[in-house]
């Protein structure tokens, strides 16, 4: 009798042991992420998409499309990390901004 109830025994320890060994709670690592404002506008003549305008965590890159109104064209970003990025012939304009400081990013546009 003695020898079924020893492995037994030994058994629920083991488990008893790995369990409360395996649902320790671990501290949460202590994050300081800063957040920094961005604000996106459009002039005259179109929009800017999505409405981006907001609070960013630092190192976050976020995806901005231009779209001209009818009888318009995309002229240039200001602001943005790549104002010059030839979209001279196209429709709309993408660009993105990476958040490492507060923000301003307009989008222009002219008479075609």
């Amino acid at each position: 009798m003695k020898t079924v109830w020893l492995p037994t025994f030994l058994c629920l320890i083991s488990i008893s042991l790995i369990y409360r060994c395996s649902n320790k709670e671990e501290e949460p690592e202590s994050i300081n992420r800063t957040l920094f404002k961005l604000t996106v506008s459009a002039g005259e003549g179109g929009i800017v998409s999505p409405d981006a305008t907001g609070y960013y965590y630092e190192g976050i890159t976020i995806t901005l499309t231009a779209t001209p109104d009818e009888g318009y064209v995309f002229d240039r970003w200001l602001g943005s990390d790549f104002d010059n990025n030839g979209c001279a012939f196209a429709r709309f304009c993408r660009t993105a901004i990476t958040m490492y400081s507060d923000r301003d990013v307009e989008a222009f546009f002219k008479k075609e």
